[in-house]
């Protein structure tokens, strides 16, 4: 299924780095968000790889990174009810237990499923730790756990980040 029409006012990120070309599932009793990455239409990160024997062009780590910001942003808008439009802005924190077990193709899809493990609520900050799972022909490329600190503001005031 295509993104949900609105997702360019929701996302935090311009659509030139969703990374994401397909929605396939939002499950909000799991909290989780499954997506659809076409790794022929990565950009200037694949692009600018310099391919050697043994160095073939690749998924780059950076991609997957910038991925989970962008499933974070689903999740926050489709399945936990903080959408940007109501100020809800989010950080990333922390990246834990971070893996790339195999190297992925340029060529073949990545499903990259993003679920929400825990959340607190501290001092008007929501905290949440997700976990990823990206896969490619059945093989792990990436997984995962982030933390990342959730704030709303009105529309017209800055974080406070300090």
């Amino acid at each position: 299924m295509a993104l949900p029409e609105d997702f360019a006012a929701q996302c935090l990120y311009d659509p030139r780095a969703w990374f994401i070309h397909d929605l396939l599932s939002v499950d909000r009793e799991a909290r989780s968000v499954t997506a659809l990455v076409d790794t022929t239409r990565l950009g200037d990160l694949v692009d600018a790889q310099i391919e050697l024997p043994g160095h073939p062009k690749h998924l780059p780590g950076a991609v997957c990174v910038q991925l989970t910001g962008t499933l974070a942003s689903l999740l926050a808008a489709y399945v936990l009810d903080m959408p940007r439009s109501e100020g809800w802005v989010g950080f990333g924190t922390h990246i834990h237990q971070a893996a790339f077990p195999s190297m992925g193709k340029i060529g073949p899809a990545v499903h990259a499923e993003a679920t929400v493990i825990s959340r607190r609520i501290f001092r008007g900050t929501t905290f949440l730790r997700y976990r990823y799972h990206f896969t490619q022909d059945e093989r792990v490329v990436y997984r995962a756990e982030h933390s990342a600190a959730w704030l709303q503001a009105p529309a017209d005031v800055e974080p406070d980040l300090t």
